[in-house]
């Protein structure tokens, strides 16, 4: 199976709407290949960051935590707050999106007039971290410029370290007609890669996996960074290549002619680049330790901590020992360092898999390079679980919708379906004072058995206290929320089939189980030897 083929279906996979065969086949092959498993896990942190409608943006309640502990402002007395600088996107899919939904919360949540005035503050901030890494020799300030097509292209910077390396660029169209950025899945290549990459054989392997958009203030000038995987040599070039640039146009949430985040069109202008962009590594703070922690009877082991100039990466594994909870994900909120807190790097994908009943992931953080901690404090934040409670329920095609059911002590109800390729079907939930799930992990099924499945939904967030708000109208207040739930309400859910011609008729619904959400107020201290 060609890892094109797998990564095409990830999304499938982690939503659970695979049949049993191809989920086989998607374990096997991820167990075995870094890259997918890299890629799956890169995935999962978009997915854990970010869940999005048609008309409304739902963001799970692991998001707002990492948005919560960011954007306040003390913490027992004694906070340094360090803004999140980089804003990591795994997927160019989804990179538009993230962009605007965590923008967008940031202005709300940290005191700004406008979306705008908030990436302006976002960008001058990186722009002084970029200069601070120059000026104590952990970058380099470029000025190397390539022009074709009337299209400027000049490397500005590079920063690079064990865990990963840093271009930043500007383009200007010397026609001053258009603004042009580069879309790292389309018209780049780094000519070097077979040579200077450690990578298994895969004919989709790019050291280039992210990109993001840095304010511009100038007419017909895209600025924008680009992060690439660490070269295998401590010293070495970067030979990049550019065949096309995307036409940027603004997206904002903030009404239609508003000036907003420039996000990709999908129109490209064809030319030729290209640069030797010099590269040295930079070596990261490496710390084995063994420090356990059991968090509802699952045991959780901290193996590693990397400090990198660019990041600092919290390695930790988990086993589901507890048969009635299993976990799902278990989140870091922040890690603490002589009264300097830093934050999870929104987006950032970690590497991991499962092997021993174990399953691996990286938290990855804003860095403390520069503290030079001899201990840190881990402040850990929610855990989501998996309880396995199933039940089946059919739906009665001559009969009349909508069709209810209770689930739990809730009401749930096929309000509308519209057979047809794909299969459209909507299904609202009651949300009761005391609902026992907040969301469900569910199937559709016909007379052949089950079909794949895309399911967008809305719903309310829930704080600390039971009060409810709805969640497209409340986004922006997440940050006065305490410990924020999400619970689904509302789904618009696409039925299909792969290999069938007739369109998925759906005869009844099959509930595995539900998700719910912990969180934790502990602080894990570990000694840095």
């Amino acid at each position: 199976m060609k890892c094109k083929d797998i990564q095409a279906d990830l999304l499938d996979y982690l939503e659970g709407v695979l049949d049993e065969m191809r989920t086989i086949e998607m374990e096997e092959h991820i167990q075995e290949c870094e890259g997918c498993r890299k890629e799956m896990n890169g995935l999962k942190q978009v997915i854990a960051s970010l869940e999005s409608g048609n008309d409304s943006i739902v963001v799970p309640e692991d998001f707002m935590t990492g948005v919560r502990a960011r954007v306040s402002t003390t913490q027992k007395g004694r906070r340094t707050f360090i803004p999140n600088h980089r804003l990591r996107v795994m997927m160019g899919m989804a990179a538009a999106l993230f962009l605007l939904v965590f923008m967008g919360t940031a202005v709300a949540t940290n005191g700004f007039g406008s979306m705008m005035d908030w990436w302006k503050d976002s960008t001058n901030k990186q722009t002084e971290q970029v200069e601070s890494y120059i000026e104590q020799g952990l970058g380099e300030k470029l000025n190397l410029v390539a022009e074709s097509n009337g299209v400027k292209v000049t490397i500005t910077n590079v920063v690079a370290d064990d865990i990963q390396t840093l271009i930043y660029y500007e383009v200007e169209d010397r026609k001053k007609e258009n603004k042009y950025g580069i879309n790292f899945t389309e018209g780049l290549k780094i000519a070097n890669q077979d040579r200077d990459w450690d990578k298994k054989d895969d004919s989709t392997f790019s050291p280039i996996n992210s990109s993001s958009a840095l304010y511009s203030e100038k007419d017909y000038v895209y600025k924008g960074e680009l992060g690439a995987l660490p070269m295998s040599a401590e010293e070495g070039t970067i030979q990049l290549e550019l065949t096309k640039l995307e036409k940027m146009i603004n997206q904002s949430s903030e009404g239609e002619g508003s000036e907003g985040i420039p996000g990709g069109s999908n129109e490209f202008i064809e030319g030729k680049w290209h640069f030797d962009i010099p590269v040295k590594k930079h070596p990261a703070l490496v710390y084995a330790i063994k420090k356990e922690k059991k968090i509802e009877g699952n045991p959780v082991i901290f193996d590693k901590v990397t400090i990198a100039p660019t990041a600092t990466i919290l390695s930790y594994r988990y086993r589901n020992d507890n048969d009635e909870k299993n976990m799902e994900y278990l989140q870091m909120a922040s890690i603490e360092s002589d009264g300097t807190f830093v934050y999870p790097i929104m987006g950032s994908g970690g590497g991991g898999g499962s092997a021993a009943g174990w399953n691996s992931t990286e938290a990855t953080f804003e860095s403390l390079y520069f503290n030079q901690p001899k201990e840190i404090r881990v402040h850990m934040g929610p855990a989501s679980f998996f309880v396995e409670d199933s039940a089946r329920f059919a739906i009665d095609p001559s009969k009349e919708l909508p069709q209810t059911f209770e689930y739990l002590g809730s009401g749930i109800s096929i309000d509308s379906i519209k057979v047809g390729k794909p299969t459209e079907v909507v299904m609202t939930e009651e949300l009761q004072p005391k609902r026992k799930y907040e969301t469900l992990h569910f199937h559709f099924y016909d007379k052949d058995g089950q079909g794949s499945s895309g399911n967008r939904r809305d719903g309310y967030y829930r704080d600390k206290e039971g009060h409810t708000y709805k969640a497209s109208e409340n986004f922006h207040r997440l940050n006065e929320l305490e410990q924020p739930r999400f619970f689904s309400t509302n789904h618009q859910i696409e039925l299909s089939t792969d290999d069938r011609k007739e369109p998925f008729a759906p005869i009844g619904i099959e509930i595995e189980g539900y998700s719910i959400t912990t969180f934790y107020d502990q602080v894990i201290e570990i000694p840095l030897d």
